[in-house]
């Protein structure tokens, strides 16, 4: 490990050292006192817990426990009357007895085989008639399958069975913790396991290693230059953070791309048109924090060229270390030419659909589609686009065996947004739906016009992000003897600074001469593009991010409106470790946004790293007439808000001329970073 010594360290060590008495953490102190709580009781509790316990110790089977008991004995073949789908039962135990991913071999969802049987897995365990079915199956699966396989067809089933609706999930950086962190830091805590300890508390603290109370702490840093060979480092504590990695995995759990979800049945036609909106939105918030850093727009590239952007992760996969990619990497060669053809005339062909629904054309580029009906294939064939690409990108040899492959960041939804290649791909793709929202017709003045309301003012506190440690339990990362699997002797706690923000508050002056629901919609934009010029909202639409939607009823006369940011509609607060929701289960309650809201962005993530003097942004502000729709009863209703589109009224290109109506406002808005400007200043080892 290396450490550079400067005239910081011993304060930083001073620090530590004091922090090592005082810092109560969060795996063993009391649990968060500030957060949205909801009430629950039984049977809802009983489960939860059984559920929560499936979780831990993930790559170990603990044979004390219950879920090992049952599902020691559990045949599902003799209680296949248990289930509602028994092809689907049977055609699981085909496979399984054919042979399935062994233990202890990394998965990815992204190879034909190894998907197709974790889609069999997830099947019988969505199928199981009740709840103490699914329990058993999962136990089982749990015991026979492989670690990482079951784990996703687990998490993917729970969020999607009626019965576990509201039920808490932890975090995939609690899950996973190898997806999340770089190995020196998981190396860290294997020798601190392995020897028992620290041999010298004051020397560990050199090395970013605490004793706190029954707790070790890891400080942990983002990677530097040696992971990201170019300007992509400066955003690494944006691209590898682990609410952000964890919100993308959410959403695969909660729309699988290899499955019509009856769950989804609340958008109808509208999956290919969120497919769009939720990309265009993460490339949007993706292309502020660029600013911010002074990298500009996000880069082009072709099939036929050299890939500029290198990349090579400090992860490891099973002591497998991940793929790594050199800059200018030749992405067309002897081994991808076959990949490159697929890949280019599928780009080519798209032109032919100018005519299509939009939910076709973002269906086309999210799974493969039958071209000639409009219906979704069942079968998701390994040549997807996404997965062709991804696997071009990575830069991971051929696999040579069925379940051998060096795996990349691309290959998992925990780790793709840590690759700058993820961001190139998905602005490739965003660009071509855009080419053909080109032939929709713009919003005209009628379309976006109030009559009898009129913003005459706005008002923003102000906006200021930092830097703010944070700890998350990592001690799914690490193995234990079969005694010490019955009780927890030690934590091992990962301890890492997170880009934050301050609460900031918005009031609306407002003039109406109608009594009426208003919706009100609040953006954040570049106000200058990356060269430095102003730039218009007719160039830049698409760079918008949504910050918030709610409803509000005016009165005739003067209206002030007051929104604060905790109460922004798309936001979350972060999740809690599993034994804290223990804590909380034995009084009745659970973390609200973790129960009905996981899949939201993490709070703290709303606004773009800020500047020491402030970096300008433009905030655009709109409200229109509130059209109510009827709600469902799944994690979707927050989606469909309204009659509108998707990110209306930026879910096309707009005129300029339409844009500036009375109930519009734009407001330039500075955003400060106070403290450390970067994250590693708070940090052990002081390197970078």
């Amino acid at each position: 490990m290396c450490v550079t010594f400067c005239s910081g360290c011993d304060e930083m060590k001073a620090v530590l050292i004091l922090a090592g008495f005082m810092t109560l953490t969060k795996a063993g102190g009391l649990p968060h006192e500030n957060l949205k709580m909801k009430s629950v009781e039984e049977p809802f509790i009983g489960r939860q817990k059984k559920i929560l316990a499936l979780f831990e110790h993930s790559e170990q089977l603990n044979q004390q426990s219950e879920y090992y008991q049952l599902g020691k004995y559990y045949n599902i073949e003799s209680n296949i009357a248990n289930y509602i789908n028994k092809d689907a039962v049977k055609e699981f135990l085909i496979l399984f007895k054919a042979g399935f991913l062994p233990k202890y071999h990394k998965f990815s969802v992204f190879y034909e085989k190894m998907r197709n049987e974790a889609i069999a897995m997830f099947y019988i365990m969505y199928y199981a008639k009740d709840f103490d079915t699914f329990y058993k199956t999962a136990s089982w699966a749990k015991i026979n399958t492989n670690e990482e396989q079951f784990l996703y067809a687990f998490y993917i089933a729970v969020v999607q069975r009626p019965d576990t609706t509201g039920i808490v999930l932890p975090a995939p950086y609690e899950v996973y913790p190898q997806f999340f962190f770089n190995k020196e830091v998981l190396l860290r805590m294997y020798r601190t396991k392995m020897q028992g300890g620290v041999y010298n508390a004051v020397t560990a603290v050199n090395y970013g290693v605490v004793k706190e109370n029954n707790s070790y702490i890891y400080y942990a840093n983002y990677s530097n230059g040696l992971t990201y060979p170019n300007q992509e480092q400066k955003l690494s504590y944006y691209t590898e953070d682990i609410g952000l990695n964890s919100y993308y995995y959410y959403f695969h759990t909660h729309m699988p791309f290899w499955w019509k979800i009856d769950k989804l049945s609340i958008l109808k036609n509208r999956t290919g048109e969120f497919f769009f909106y939720y990309y265009q939105q993460l490339l949007a918030r993706y292309y502020l924090e660029r600013l911010t850093n002074g990298l500009g727009e996000i880069p082009d590239f072709s099939w036929y060229s050299k890939f500029e952007t290198g990349y090579y992760p400090q992860l490891t996969g099973n002591f497998l270390p991940f793929t790594q990619r050199s800059n200018d990497y030749e992405i067309h060669n002897e081994n991808t030419y076959e990949y490159i053809r697929f890949l280019d005339t599928y780009e080519k062909t798209f032109s032919q659909f100018p005519e299509k629904k939009l939910n076709f054309i973002g269906n086309y580029w999210h799974m493969k589609y039958n071209l000639n009906d409009d219906k979704i294939n069942k079968e998701l064939h390994q040549y997807s686009y996404e997965i062709i690409a991804r696997h071009v990108l990575g830069a991971s040899p051929k696999p040579v065996a069925k379940y051998d492959f060096m795996p990349t960041a691309l290959d998992f939804y925990q780790t793709s947004m840590r690759d700058p290649a993820f961001y190139q791909l998905y602005h490739r793709i965003i660009n071509y739906i855009i080419e053909y929202k080109e032939y929709l017709k713009p919003y005209d003045f009628n379309d976006l016009y109030f009559e009898g309301v009129k913003i005459n003012d706005v008002k923003i506190s102000d906006l200021v992000t930092y830097f703010e440690y944070f700890d998350f339990n990592a001690t799914n990362g690490v193995y234990f003897s079969p005694d010490e699997l019955n009780y927890y002797p030690t934590a091992y706690i990962i301890r890492q600074p997170r880009l934050n923000q301050k609460s900031f508050t918005i009031k609306f002056e407002i003039t109406s001469a109608v009594e009426v629901d208003a919706a009100f919609k609040i953006f954040i934009g570049p106000k200058y593009h990356s060269t430095g010029y102003p730039t218009n909202i007719e160039e830049s639409w698409m760079k918008y991010y949504e910050l918030d939607w709610f409803v509000h009823k005016l009165v005739v006369g003067e209206n002030k409106v007051k929104r604060n940011s905790s109460e922004f509609l798309f936001f979350k607060d972060d999740s809690i470790p599993i034994n804290e929701i223990y804590q909380w289960l034995d009084q009745g309650k659970v973390p609200y946004d973790m129960s009905v809201q996981p899949d939201n962005m993490p709070r703290r993530l709303m606004l773009p790293k800020g500047t020491p003097g402030g970096y300008t942004f433009q905030l655009f502000l709109f409200i229109y007439p509130y059209n109510k729709q009827k709600k469902g009863d799944n994690d979707f209703q927050n989606y469909i808000l309204d009659d509108k589109p998707f990110g209306f009224p930026f879910d096309r290109p707009v005129r300029e001329t339409y844009f500036g109506q009375p109930n519009m406002f734009y407001e330039d808005v500075q955003v400060y970073h106070k403290g450390p400007n970067f994250s590693y200043e708070l940090n052990v080892p002081l390197y970078f």
